[in-house]
Protein backbone atom coordinates (compact mmCIF):
# COMPACT_ATOMS: atom_id res chain seq x y z
CA UNK A 1 0.00 0.00 0.00
CA UNK A 2 2.65 2.34 0.81
CA UNK A 3 4.10 1.90 -2.95
CA UNK A 4 1.06 2.48 -3.77
CA UNK A 5 0.71 5.88 -2.29
CA UNK A 6 4.43 6.48 -3.63
CA UNK A 7 3.45 5.53 -7.19
CA UNK A 8 6.22 2.82 -7.47
CA UNK A 9 3.77 -0.49 -7.96
CA UNK A 10 4.83 -2.54 -10.73
CA UNK A 11 2.65 -4.07 -13.12
CA UNK A 12 3.33 -7.81 -13.65
CA UNK A 13 4.60 -7.73 -17.27
CA UNK A 14 5.57 -11.33 -19.52
CA UNK A 15 8.86 -9.03 -21.05
CA UNK A 16 11.94 -10.52 -21.44
CA UNK A 17 15.72 -9.50 -20.76
CA UNK A 18 16.11 -9.55 -24.40
CA UNK A 19 12.71 -7.05 -25.03
CA UNK A 20 13.82 -4.75 -22.89
CA UNK A 21 17.51 -4.30 -23.94
CA UNK A 22 15.95 -3.85 -27.12
CA UNK A 23 13.97 -1.20 -25.81
CA UNK A 24 16.58 0.41 -23.94
CA UNK A 25 18.83 0.99 -26.20
CA UNK A 26 16.80 2.75 -28.88
CA UNK A 27 15.84 4.88 -25.55
CA UNK A 28 19.70 5.89 -24.39
CA UNK A 29 20.86 6.19 -27.63
CA UNK A 30 20.64 10.04 -27.84
CA UNK A 31 21.79 10.59 -24.06
CA UNK A 32 24.98 8.12 -24.37
CA UNK A 33 28.49 8.78 -25.95
CA UNK A 34 28.42 7.32 -28.94
CA UNK A 35 31.44 4.59 -28.63
CA UNK A 36 29.85 3.76 -25.36
CA UNK A 37 26.39 3.06 -26.99
CA UNK A 38 27.89 1.19 -29.81
CA UNK A 39 30.15 -0.83 -27.10
CA UNK A 40 27.57 -1.52 -24.50
CA UNK A 41 25.35 -3.03 -27.20
CA UNK A 42 27.80 -5.41 -28.72
CA UNK A 43 28.03 -6.84 -25.01
CA UNK A 44 24.27 -6.93 -24.63
CA UNK A 45 24.36 -8.54 -28.39
CA UNK A 46 27.11 -10.93 -27.56
CA UNK A 47 27.33 -11.58 -24.31
CA UNK A 48 23.95 -11.21 -22.56
CA UNK A 49 21.03 -12.16 -24.67
CA UNK A 50 22.42 -15.39 -25.71
CA UNK A 51 22.82 -16.22 -22.03
CA UNK A 52 19.48 -14.67 -20.24
CA UNK A 53 17.75 -13.01 -23.40
CA UNK A 54 14.86 -15.26 -22.93
CA UNK A 55 14.40 -15.08 -19.09
CA UNK A 56 11.80 -12.65 -17.29
CA UNK A 57 12.92 -9.13 -16.62
CA UNK A 58 10.61 -9.32 -13.52
CA UNK A 59 12.68 -12.46 -12.42
CA UNK A 60 15.96 -11.75 -12.93
CA UNK A 61 17.80 -11.66 -10.19
CA UNK A 62 21.81 -11.93 -7.85
CA UNK A 63 21.94 -15.21 -8.49
CA UNK A 64 21.06 -15.17 -12.27
CA UNK A 65 23.88 -12.56 -12.73
CA UNK A 66 26.44 -14.23 -10.55
CA UNK A 67 26.14 -17.30 -12.91
CA UNK A 68 26.14 -14.92 -15.43
CA UNK A 69 29.51 -13.36 -14.73
CA UNK A 70 30.97 -17.18 -13.72
CA UNK A 71 30.18 -18.14 -17.42
CA UNK A 72 31.70 -15.61 -18.90
CA UNK A 73 34.59 -15.82 -17.04
CA UNK A 74 35.31 -19.50 -18.00
CA UNK A 75 34.05 -20.03 -21.82
CA UNK A 76 32.47 -16.80 -22.66
CA UNK A 77 34.72 -15.98 -25.48
CA UNK A 78 33.35 -15.97 -28.82
CA UNK A 79 35.70 -15.22 -31.61
CA UNK A 80 38.08 -18.07 -32.06
CA UNK A 81 42.14 -17.92 -31.49
CA UNK A 82 42.73 -18.04 -34.93
CA UNK A 83 46.20 -16.58 -34.28
CA UNK A 84 47.65 -19.56 -32.15
CA UNK A 85 45.49 -21.81 -34.44
CA UNK A 86 47.70 -20.38 -37.01
CA UNK A 87 50.74 -20.95 -35.59
CA UNK A 88 50.26 -24.47 -34.29
CA UNK A 89 49.55 -24.99 -38.18
CA UNK A 90 52.57 -23.13 -39.47
CA UNK A 91 54.98 -24.23 -36.85
CA UNK A 92 53.92 -28.15 -37.17
CA UNK A 93 54.98 -27.56 -40.96
CA UNK A 94 57.83 -25.91 -39.80
CA UNK A 95 59.24 -28.78 -37.86
CA UNK A 96 59.05 -31.30 -41.10
CA UNK A 97 61.14 -28.80 -43.16
CA UNK A 98 58.48 -27.19 -44.80
CA UNK A 99 57.51 -23.94 -45.29
CA UNK A 100 53.63 -23.11 -45.84
CA UNK A 101 52.84 -20.46 -47.95
CA UNK A 102 50.10 -17.85 -46.24
CA UNK A 103 47.61 -18.58 -48.85
CA UNK A 104 47.95 -22.20 -47.08
CA UNK A 105 47.66 -21.38 -43.81
CA UNK A 106 44.59 -19.30 -44.74
CA UNK A 107 42.78 -22.43 -45.89
CA UNK A 108 43.68 -24.61 -43.37
CA UNK A 109 43.01 -22.58 -40.56
CA UNK A 110 40.15 -20.32 -42.02
CA UNK A 111 41.29 -16.94 -42.16
CA UNK A 112 41.60 -13.98 -44.75
CA UNK A 113 44.58 -14.03 -46.84
CA UNK A 114 45.73 -10.83 -45.43
CA UNK A 115 45.38 -11.79 -41.90
CA UNK A 116 47.39 -15.24 -42.41
CA UNK A 117 50.65 -13.00 -44.34
CA UNK A 118 50.87 -11.19 -41.48
CA UNK A 119 50.82 -13.99 -39.28
CA UNK A 120 53.71 -15.78 -41.07
CA UNK A 121 55.58 -12.49 -41.21
CA UNK A 122 55.58 -12.37 -37.61
CA UNK A 123 56.02 -16.41 -37.03
CA UNK A 124 59.19 -16.02 -39.17
CA UNK A 125 60.46 -13.14 -37.22
CA UNK A 126 60.18 -15.24 -33.70
CA UNK A 127 57.28 -13.51 -32.71
CA UNK A 128 55.39 -16.12 -30.73
CA UNK A 129 51.43 -15.97 -30.08
CA UNK A 130 50.63 -16.86 -26.93
CA UNK A 131 47.43 -19.14 -26.81
CA UNK A 132 44.01 -17.10 -25.85
CA UNK A 133 41.99 -17.71 -22.66
CA UNK A 134 38.49 -19.33 -23.64
CA UNK A 135 37.15 -16.97 -21.18
CA UNK A 136 36.64 -13.35 -21.06
CA UNK A 137 38.96 -11.16 -19.18
CA UNK A 138 37.87 -9.82 -15.85
CA UNK A 139 37.94 -6.24 -17.12
CA UNK A 140 35.73 -7.06 -19.73
CA UNK A 141 32.87 -8.68 -17.62
CA UNK A 142 33.25 -5.82 -15.21
CA UNK A 143 32.49 -3.79 -18.09
CA UNK A 144 29.13 -6.20 -19.26
CA UNK A 145 27.98 -5.72 -15.45
CA UNK A 146 28.07 -1.64 -15.20
CA UNK A 147 26.26 -2.14 -18.65
CA UNK A 148 23.63 -4.34 -16.98
CA UNK A 149 23.35 -2.39 -14.11
CA UNK A 150 23.24 0.80 -15.98
CA UNK A 151 19.68 -0.84 -17.77
CA UNK A 152 18.35 -1.98 -14.82
CA UNK A 153 18.50 1.55 -12.98
CA UNK A 154 16.40 2.67 -15.84
CA UNK A 155 14.36 -0.74 -15.39
CA UNK A 156 13.91 0.41 -11.78
CA UNK A 157 12.62 3.90 -13.21
CA UNK A 158 10.12 2.78 -15.43
CA UNK A 159 8.80 0.72 -12.97
CA UNK A 160 9.60 -2.40 -15.13
CA UNK A 161 11.20 -4.03 -11.81
CA UNK A 162 11.01 -3.62 -8.27
CA UNK A 163 14.78 -3.47 -7.20
CA UNK A 164 17.66 -3.51 -9.26
CA UNK A 165 19.54 -6.98 -8.48
CA UNK A 166 22.94 -6.01 -10.28
CA UNK A 167 23.18 -3.22 -7.16
CA UNK A 168 23.47 -6.48 -5.04
CA UNK A 169 26.16 -7.67 -6.88
CA UNK A 170 30.14 -7.78 -6.64
CA UNK A 171 31.71 -8.26 -10.27
CA UNK A 172 34.90 -10.04 -10.81
CA UNK A 173 37.84 -8.27 -9.24
CA UNK A 174 40.42 -6.39 -11.64
CA UNK A 175 43.07 -8.60 -12.71
CA UNK A 176 46.39 -6.38 -11.96
CA UNK A 177 48.45 -8.47 -15.12
CA UNK A 178 51.46 -5.65 -16.11
CA UNK A 179 51.10 -4.62 -19.92
CA UNK A 180 53.97 -5.37 -22.13
CA UNK A 181 55.90 -2.19 -23.32
CA UNK A 182 58.84 -1.81 -25.41
CA UNK A 183 62.17 -0.68 -23.53
CA UNK A 184 64.03 2.20 -24.87
CA UNK A 185 66.04 0.04 -27.26
CA UNK A 186 62.98 -1.46 -28.62
CA UNK A 187 61.67 1.97 -29.29
CA UNK A 188 64.21 3.18 -31.00
CA UNK A 189 64.99 0.49 -33.39
CA UNK A 190 60.98 0.28 -34.14
CA UNK A 191 61.54 4.48 -34.90
CA UNK A 192 64.26 3.68 -37.17
CA UNK A 193 62.40 0.48 -39.27
CA UNK A 194 59.62 2.87 -39.79
CA UNK A 195 61.95 6.25 -40.80
CA UNK A 196 60.30 5.89 -44.54
CA UNK A 197 56.95 5.34 -43.77
CA UNK A 198 53.98 7.90 -44.42
CA UNK A 199 53.06 7.89 -40.91
CA UNK A 200 56.57 7.67 -39.26
CA UNK A 201 56.14 11.31 -37.67
CA UNK A 202 52.60 9.82 -36.25
CA UNK A 203 54.38 6.90 -34.39
CA UNK A 204 57.15 9.52 -33.36
CA UNK A 205 54.41 11.76 -31.69
CA UNK A 206 52.37 8.48 -30.04
CA UNK A 207 55.88 7.35 -28.72
CA UNK A 208 56.69 11.00 -26.72
CA UNK A 209 53.23 11.73 -25.68
CA UNK A 210 50.91 8.71 -25.26
CA UNK A 211 47.72 10.45 -26.12
CA UNK A 212 45.20 7.77 -27.52
CA UNK A 213 44.65 6.43 -30.85
CA UNK A 214 41.57 8.95 -31.42
CA UNK A 215 43.15 11.79 -30.03
CA UNK A 216 45.88 11.55 -32.85
CA UNK A 217 43.99 10.21 -35.39
CA UNK A 218 41.59 13.36 -35.17
CA UNK A 219 44.25 15.81 -34.40
CA UNK A 220 44.21 19.19 -36.80
CA UNK A 221 46.23 21.73 -37.66
CA UNK A 222 45.14 24.25 -35.90
CA UNK A 223 45.76 22.47 -32.99
CA UNK A 224 49.35 22.06 -33.24
CA UNK A 225 51.81 25.10 -32.39
CA UNK A 226 55.12 24.34 -33.46
CA UNK A 227 56.64 27.45 -32.84
CA UNK A 228 55.75 26.97 -29.48
CA UNK A 229 56.13 23.41 -29.85
CA UNK A 230 52.80 22.23 -28.01
CA UNK A 231 49.74 20.78 -29.30
CA UNK A 232 46.10 20.92 -27.57
CA UNK A 233 44.50 17.70 -27.61
CA UNK A 234 40.41 17.94 -28.11
CA UNK A 235 39.18 16.21 -31.06
CA UNK A 236 38.52 12.47 -31.36
CA UNK A 237 38.47 9.94 -34.59
CA UNK A 238 36.82 7.03 -32.95
CA UNK A 239 35.51 3.87 -34.43
CA UNK A 240 31.61 3.33 -33.90
CA UNK A 241 29.96 0.13 -35.74
CA UNK A 242 33.07 -0.17 -37.96
CA UNK A 243 33.01 3.40 -39.23
CA UNK A 244 35.63 6.20 -38.47
CA UNK A 245 33.92 9.24 -37.07
CA UNK A 246 34.84 12.47 -35.83
CA UNK A 247 33.85 13.37 -31.77
CA UNK A 248 34.72 16.72 -29.81
CA UNK A 249 35.93 15.79 -26.69
CA UNK A 250 38.24 12.93 -24.84
CA UNK A 251 37.38 10.37 -23.44
CA UNK A 252 38.14 12.22 -19.49
CA UNK A 253 37.79 15.18 -17.61
CA UNK A 254 41.46 15.77 -18.24
CA UNK A 255 41.63 14.20 -21.63
CA UNK A 256 41.65 17.74 -23.20
CA UNK A 257 44.00 19.59 -22.62
CA UNK A 258 47.68 21.39 -24.15
CA UNK A 259 50.60 19.40 -23.63
CA UNK A 260 54.76 19.95 -24.82
CA UNK A 261 56.26 18.25 -27.48
CA UNK A 262 60.18 17.67 -27.54
CA UNK A 263 62.11 19.33 -30.30
CA UNK A 264 62.94 16.38 -32.34
CA UNK A 265 58.62 15.53 -32.68
CA UNK A 266 58.23 19.11 -33.46
CA UNK A 267 61.08 19.06 -36.17
CA UNK A 268 59.26 15.85 -37.74
CA UNK A 269 55.96 17.27 -37.60
CA UNK A 270 57.60 20.25 -40.04
CA UNK A 271 58.76 17.78 -42.34
CA UNK A 272 55.70 16.37 -42.48
CA UNK A 273 53.77 19.09 -42.87
CA UNK A 274 55.89 21.06 -45.82
CA UNK A 275 55.15 17.19 -47.53
CA UNK A 276 51.36 17.55 -46.97
CA UNK A 277 51.63 21.29 -48.48
CA UNK A 278 53.09 19.61 -51.42
CA UNK A 279 50.06 17.24 -51.79
CA UNK A 280 47.49 19.49 -50.89
CA UNK A 281 48.90 21.96 -53.89
CA UNK A 282 48.85 18.55 -56.30
CA UNK A 283 45.36 17.83 -55.68
CA UNK A 284 43.80 21.45 -55.57
CA UNK A 285 40.31 21.59 -55.01
CA UNK A 286 40.02 17.51 -54.91
CA UNK A 287 42.50 17.26 -51.52
CA UNK A 288 40.24 16.45 -48.72
CA UNK A 289 38.75 19.21 -46.18
CA UNK A 290 39.49 19.10 -42.35
CA UNK A 291 42.76 20.28 -41.88
CA UNK A 292 43.88 16.61 -40.28
CA UNK A 293 47.54 16.40 -39.12
CA UNK A 294 47.74 12.89 -40.38
CA UNK A 295 46.59 12.52 -43.97
CA UNK A 296 46.83 10.21 -46.83
CA UNK A 297 48.12 11.74 -50.18
CA UNK A 298 44.55 13.09 -50.97
CA UNK A 299 43.88 14.98 -47.36
CA UNK A 300 41.48 11.94 -46.44
CA UNK A 301 42.34 11.14 -42.37
CA UNK A 302 43.38 7.65 -41.88
CA UNK A 303 40.60 5.24 -39.76
CA UNK A 304 41.93 4.51 -36.23
CA UNK A 305 41.57 0.55 -37.22
CA UNK A 306 44.28 1.02 -40.24
CA UNK A 307 46.71 3.09 -37.94
CA UNK A 308 46.47 -0.03 -35.85
CA UNK A 309 47.06 -2.73 -38.55
CA UNK A 310 49.85 -0.69 -40.17
CA UNK A 311 51.71 -0.51 -36.85
CA UNK A 312 51.17 -4.55 -36.26
CA UNK A 313 52.70 -4.75 -39.48
CA UNK A 314 55.51 -2.79 -39.10
CA UNK A 315 56.28 -3.89 -35.64
CA UNK A 316 56.35 -7.46 -36.93
CA UNK A 317 58.78 -6.34 -40.21
CA UNK A 318 61.11 -5.14 -37.75
CA UNK A 319 61.10 -8.41 -35.33
CA UNK A 320 60.14 -6.64 -32.56
CA UNK A 321 58.72 -8.29 -29.13
CA UNK A 322 54.74 -8.10 -30.23
CA UNK A 323 52.74 -5.55 -28.58
CA UNK A 324 49.68 -3.36 -28.96
CA UNK A 325 49.17 0.28 -30.25
CA UNK A 326 47.88 0.69 -27.28
CA UNK A 327 50.66 -0.24 -25.54
CA UNK A 328 52.62 2.39 -26.97
CA UNK A 329 50.61 4.65 -24.62
CA UNK A 330 52.31 2.44 -21.75
CA UNK A 331 56.00 2.50 -23.04
CA UNK A 332 55.81 5.88 -23.20
CA UNK A 333 54.35 6.59 -19.56
CA UNK A 334 56.75 3.88 -18.45
CA UNK A 335 59.92 5.46 -20.29
CA UNK A 336 58.90 8.64 -18.73
CA UNK A 337 58.71 7.50 -15.18
CA UNK A 338 62.12 5.64 -15.69
CA UNK A 339 63.20 9.01 -16.92
CA UNK A 340 62.54 10.92 -13.42
CA UNK A 341 59.43 12.75 -14.41
CA UNK A 342 56.90 13.35 -11.62
CA UNK A 343 54.11 10.64 -11.87
CA UNK A 344 51.53 13.75 -11.58
CA UNK A 345 52.98 14.81 -14.50
CA UNK A 346 53.06 11.93 -16.79
CA UNK A 347 49.41 11.53 -15.42
CA UNK A 348 48.16 15.15 -16.62
CA UNK A 349 50.09 14.58 -19.88
CA UNK A 350 48.54 11.22 -20.92
CA UNK A 351 45.01 12.39 -19.77
CA UNK A 352 44.61 10.07 -16.60
CA UNK A 353 41.14 11.03 -14.84
CA UNK A 354 42.86 9.74 -11.57
CA UNK A 355 46.54 9.88 -10.28
CA UNK A 356 45.74 7.29 -8.07
CA UNK A 357 44.88 5.00 -10.26
CA UNK A 358 47.82 5.84 -12.49
CA UNK A 359 49.91 5.11 -9.55
CA UNK A 360 48.37 1.80 -8.76
CA UNK A 361 48.99 1.01 -12.71
CA UNK A 362 52.65 2.02 -12.99
CA UNK A 363 53.31 1.04 -8.98
CA UNK A 364 55.82 -1.25 -10.49
CA UNK A 365 57.66 1.29 -12.43
CA UNK A 366 58.16 3.34 -9.02
CA UNK A 367 59.59 0.81 -7.10
CA UNK A 368 63.02 1.58 -7.79
CA UNK A 369 62.21 5.34 -6.67
CA UNK A 370 60.97 3.86 -3.35
CA UNK A 371 64.53 2.17 -3.13
CA UNK A 372 66.72 5.06 -3.91
CA UNK A 373 64.29 7.27 -1.38
CA UNK A 374 65.66 4.71 1.17
CA UNK A 375 68.55 4.89 0.94
CA UNK A 376 69.02 8.62 0.65
CA UNK A 377 67.01 9.25 3.65
CA UNK A 378 69.20 6.80 5.51
CA UNK A 379 72.02 8.70 4.39
CA UNK A 380 70.69 11.65 5.55
CA UNK A 381 69.98 10.65 9.20
CA UNK A 382 72.47 7.88 9.75
CA UNK A 383 75.21 8.83 7.94
CA UNK A 384 75.10 12.77 8.42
Amino acid sequence: MREADQGRVVRPSTRTVAQFFAEWFVAVEASMDATTWQNWKDYARSYVVPHIGAEKLQQLDEPQLLKLYAKLLTEGRIKQDRNYEMYRYWLSHVVDGESPAPREVAEACGTTIHAARAAVRRYKAGIVPRRVDPGLAPKTVRNIHAMIHRALVDAVAWKYKAHNPAANVRPPKRSRARRTVWNPEQIQKFLRAVSHDRFAALFLLELTTGIRRGQICGLRWHDVDLDAREITVHDNRVVVGGHARDKAGGKTRNADQTIAIDRTTAAALEQWRELQDEERAFFGTDYHPGNYVFTFQDGRPPHPDSIRQRFDRLAAAAGLERITFHDLRHSYATAALKAGVSPKIVSERIGHADVGFFLQTYAHVLKNDDRDAAEQVAAFLIEG
